[in-house]
């Protein structure tokens, strides 16, 4: 038998320490009652040290809370493959593991850095979406993706972790990436904007902390965490709208009839001021989201007519693009380009060494439209490659590349009609002339890499379960450190560079309404899909006892920056930073004691049941 609370009691904290002491000394003595906690935890994985270590490999292979839906069974692989017995061999097994895991974080961030955020701001662009809306929906999407879809991805125990993570990753964003773009780069921040950030982000943590006390959720109140998104986008729309009017009220042109004071107002315009980015040879590379990201602001500076300074690093020189098609082709599909190369130190070259097997099958199988690149990204011949090979490999991931019409596999026709599209589109297109119809492969750039990510967030999960079942580390403790770090590591690093290039503000700006977008869409998404198949529209679900400490430091962090940039007339300083990294720490130290047990975690009653 299998019950949603078995197993996770002794992992998770779901019951008070000395209360699953006091059961396990009412086993010792009761016969009867030692055959219900066999049943009870046998059936669980974490239960696997207390079968014997000639066993254990065997017992794995026939429990199925050991298996997940994962394309390696991690478990498995580590219990029969590195022997436990052998402990040198199964520690060898645990650091590969381990590293395993690093990679699967380094692919995710890849793959939404060059892949997934450029698909989605053509996309925004095709929508005539504006800039905020484009800012707080789609790309906010293309950001958050790690997050939304571990959440999504999520099974049984893993919501554990999936809960902790997105309130874990909201501590470590708001704390530690915008306490270190304060100290990379102090400023003075818009006041109005945080303001309207930090309010909706501290009642929605209020909101989440309501719902989620009785462990009951229903349909409506999943729903109420993406409308609750949805009313702060129309306040930002409001607010975005007023500040247009103003703007277009300060840079009207004088309406004079003298035509050389109008010629005097125009020519004397700081139009020249704005800097211009130069083209990226190539779509993907290790800056292509910060270039983006950058390319934006500028656009968007040019229009409200508010000059800004760009560091040198904005200048660099540009790399010609090779002619001929089959040379164009080999410079795409290169993992490692040679101008990254150059302008790389050690630690990013390791990068580029280790991260180029995946980046080249990434290049080879996900189309990528760029307007930051030359051309757009288009590369006649890699396109037209992807459209003949990636609709059949998308079958793989959807788990369907088995099924048959008549005699006939699915894969068969996908790989035929992709052929047949990919032959036209390469004898009615020109290599350096971009097609008209070049922005559809965002379309379905955005769809591979979709997968991808999916498939990514889904071996990650399942390699966090088996170090949890291995080390005897909690979903909770897994879902605050590993995987809120993993999927939150992109955003500092990005962030950090973006507030060196010039841009602070915009950096800051991303520390609040990304990890909201997160929070709220991948609750409100996996919990909206989990009510609407349950015949009642509610479903219970699993929080740790570390989940109320997570959300009291998530609003503790927000209620810690409204009141010091009040206080300092909105100007981020060093010490703002400091304060911030102390909240941090201080959380992450309470978190590791309750992990060890050598303190209980915050809002719980330990006290022993009359």
């Amino acid at each position: 038998m299998r019950s949603q609370i078995s197993g996770s009691f002794l992992r998770h904290g779901h019951l008070p320490i000395r209360q699953v002491n006091c059961y396990r000394r009412l086993f010792r003595f009761a016969s009867c009652r030692v055959f219900l906690v066999e049943s009870f935890f046998q059936d669980d994985c974490s239960y696997v040290w207390q079968v014997s270590a000639e066993e254990r490999c065997k017992w794995v292979r026939n429990t199925e809370d050991c298996y997940s839906n994962s394309v390696i069974q991690y478990t498995v692989l580590l219990f029969c493959f590195f022997k436990s017995e052998d402990v040198a061999l199964f520690a060898g097994g645990l650091a590969l593991l381990l590293l395993w895991l690093l990679y699967l974080f380094l692919i995710l961030g890849t793959t939404a850095d060059n892949f997934f955020c450029p698909a989605l701001a053509v996309i925004a662009s095709i929508m005539r979406l504006s800039d905020n809306i484009a800012g707080v929906t789609i790309l906010a999407f293309g950001n958050g993706a790690p997050d939304i879809f571990t959440s999504l991805v999520s099974r049984g125990e893993g919501e554990i972790m999936m809960f902790t993570e997105l309130i874990g990753a909201g501590v470590f964003v708001t704390a530690m990436v915008a306490g270190s773009v304060a100290i990379i780069k102090p400023f003075k921040v818009s006041l109005d904007s945080l303001m309207r950030d930090a309010c909706f982000y501290m009642f929605s943590v209020c909101w989440i902390s309501y719902v989620v006390w009785d462990e009951m959720i229903h349909l409506w109140e999943a729903a109420s965490f993406i409308l609750i998104y949805a009313v702060f986008i129309v306040i930002i729309v409001i607010m975005q709208m007023c500040e247009t009017r103003e703007e277009n009220l300060k840079t009207r042109i004088p309406s004079v009839p003298d035509p050389d004071v109008l010629h005097t107002y125009l020519a004397n315009r700081d139009t020249g001021a704005i800097p211009k980015i130069p083209p990226r040879s190539r779509p993907f590379g290790l800056r292509a989201k910060l270039d983006i990201a950058v390319a934006t602001e500028v656009e968007r500076s040019k229009i409200l007519g508010d000059p800004i300074q760009l560091s040198p690093e904005i200048s660099d020189h540009v790399f010609e693009r090779p002619k001929g098609l089959f040379r164009e082709f080999l410079y795409d599909v290169n993992p490692i380009s040679a101008e990254e190369w150059k302008k790389s130190g050690i630690l990013l070259r390791t990068v580029l060494v280790v991260r180029s097997p995946a980046m080249f099958l990434l290049q080879l199988s996900i189309p990528v439209v760029d307007p930051t690149a030359t051309k757009n990204g288009w590369s006649k011949l890699l396109n037209c490659f992807q459209l003949c090979v990636t609709p059949t490999i998308a079958l793989f991931p959807l788990e369907i590349w088995e099924t048959t019409f008549g005699n006939v596999p699915i894969v068969a026709i996908f790989l035929a009609a992709g052929a047949v599209i990919g032959v036209i589109v390469f004898l009615t297109t020109h290599a350096d002339r971009v097609p008209k119809f070049h922005n559809a492969f965002a379309f379905l750039g955005f769809l591979a890499a979709m997968l991808t990510v999916y498939l990514v967030a889904g071996e990650i999960m399942a390699a966090l379960q088996c170090i949890g079942y291995a080390c005897s580390i909690s979903d909770a403790m897994l879902g605050i450190t590993f995987l809120a770090w993993g999927n939150s590591i992109g955003d500092l690093i990005s962030n950090v560079a973006i507030a060196r290039r010039g841009f602070p503000r915009m950096g800051y700006a991303a520390c609040f309404g990304g990890p909201m977008f997160n929070t709220l869409l991948g609750l409100g998404l996996k919990y909206s899909i989990a009510t609407a198949t349950d015949p009642e529209q509610q479903t219970k679900i699993r929080i740790s006892d570390m989940a109320p400490g997570c959300l009291a430091f998530l609003l503790c962090s927000l209620v810690a920056t409204v009141l010091y940039l009040n206080i300092t007339g909105a100007i981020a300083r060093q010490s703002y930073g400091g304060l911030l990294y102390s909240i941090y720490f201080s959380f992450i130290l309470i978190q590791f004691l309750s992990e060890l047990h050598v303190i209980h975690p915050l809002g719980t009653d330990h006290r022993p049941d009359i």
